[in-house]
């Protein structure tokens, strides 16, 4: 049952006597808007023979009241059932006692309160949602057994990530899905896993966990300009992706030797007009992550390496992707990269901007007289290196050509060109 929604795993008290309560023992709940979207309404016979089932388990409790029911004639007719559905459950649940409860709240079809009524069953499940009793694991009477928690479109301030902190304990799991948070700070000694998506923060400030293995920011903004600081000691793996002008104050790693694998999109950096200090900082990401053996970056421009770079070794890196990066640079940036891994494996250019050539003779482009010597005539470290060329625009062929001129030992067998439309 716990694989199952909630308003169907509520549906199968309809089975049988001995199901009727069966589904309060459930260890994962999942309640979802999606379950209430119009459908064709059910046949009189098994409206009642449900109703009937709910009116039973409803004479338990006297201040309690079953309404599963469609309600007519309502603009918010599904919201409505939604509502009714996921506060009766949550009184009739201990959430205290589950060990994953994920709340999802349609976006673009819950009306425009919707997030702050789902705040409120929230923040008073978890007032007055506590343990009966101790739990096996030794956690005092005052602490929930949760582990994952993922909301879905609700509204969040410091005091639910209070309440978390105070009674969450053993949480592991934490998903924030196109939430609307007025959170400053995220600090958790229990969590592994933490993934934001499409979230407007107002001023998140830091994320700060000890235990944190995973960590996601995939889109949305944090509109006050301040900086994010990351905390996170022992991640393993990063994954950013932020468009520069929704995080204007930038975002800071500290502390990162763990990190294995890496996925870094920037979008919005090379227009001239986004002011943003991620900008600036590309390098510092590169430097917070350099333990890294698989490095996917996406979006990084010219100006990742700034005027004089200092040297750091990526001496774990196996695997690179550039995707959409910009190595008009005379592929300076790209050279810092393959001198500084010398046990690189593969190396992936997809979709990146290359250096402008020129060429007396067809089919032998030259470099821009500027290029400097330290870019030229690089005797690779690692001579079995595979590279893939990912292309949209231009010639293939003065690809690898332009390559191999600042790549001297680069076999033309070790290199797969590939167009994509």
């Amino acid at each position: 049952m716990s694989f199952l929604k909630a308003r169907q795993a509520v549906q199968t008290c309809v089975l049988s006597t001995r199901w009727r309560h069966l589904w309060r023992s459930v260890p994962c709940l999942d309640i979802d808007f999606d379950e209430f979207k119009k459908k064709a309404p059910a046949s009189d016979a098994s409206r009642i023979t449900y109703n009937n089932f709910l009116e039973d388990d409803a004479s338990d409790s006297e201040s309690d009241v079953w309404r599963f029911d469609l309600f007519n004639n309502s603009n918010y007719k599904d919201w409505e059932d939604f509502e009714d559905f996921a506060v009766t459950l949550m009184r009739h649940c201990n959430i205290a006692q589950l060990d994953s409860f994920r709340l999802h709240s349609d976006g673009n079809r819950a009306p425009e309160f919707g997030k702050r009524v789902a705040a409120g069953w929230l923040r008073r499940a978890m007032k007055y949602c506590t343990p009966d009793r101790a739990n096996h694991q030794g956690l005092s009477s005052g602490s929930w057994r949760l582990k994952r928690l993922h909301l879905c479109h609700v509204l969040l301030d410091d005091s639910f990530l209070n309440h978390v902190s105070s009674v969450c304990h053993s949480l592991e799991d934490l998903e924030l899905d196109d939430c609307s948070c007025k959170i400053q700070s995220i600090t958790s000694h229990s969590l592994k896993t933490l993934v934001l998506k499409k979230c407007q923060w107002r001023n998140l400030s830091e994320i700060i966990s000890p235990t944190l293995k995973t960590l996601v920011i995939d889109g949305g903004s944090n509109t006050d300009a301040c900086v994010l600081v990351i905390l996170a000691p022992v991640l393993a793996y990063l994954h950013l992706v932020m468009h520069v002008a929704l995080f204007r104050g930038g975002v800071s790693l500290n502390e990162m030797p763990s990190v294995a694998k890496a996925l870094i999109h920037l979008h919005g950096h090379k227009h001239g007009f986004v002011r943003s200090k991620i900008g600036g900082d590309q390098f510092k990401f590169l430097c917070s992550i350099s333990n890294s053996t698989n490095l996917e970056l996406s979006g990084f421009g010219t100006l990742v390496l700034g005027k004089e770079p200092r040297f750091q070794e990526f001496k774990n890196l196996r695997n690179l992707l550039l995707d959409d990066c910009d190595l008009s640079d005379d592929f300076r940036t790209l050279v810092f990269f393959l001198r500084s891994s010398p046990i690189l494996e593969k190396l992936t250019l997809r979709c990146c901007k290359f250096p402008k050539y020129s060429s007396k003779k067809k089919g032998m482009p030259i470099l821009k007289k500027t290029s400097s010597s330290e870019v030229r005539c690089l005797d690779l470290l690692c001579e079995n290196l595979k590279v893939e060329i990912i292309y949209k625009d231009g010639y293939g062929p003065h690809h690898i050509s332009l390559l191999q001129l600042v790549l001297v030992n680069l076999l033309k067998n070790n290199i797969k060109l590939t167009r994509v439309i």
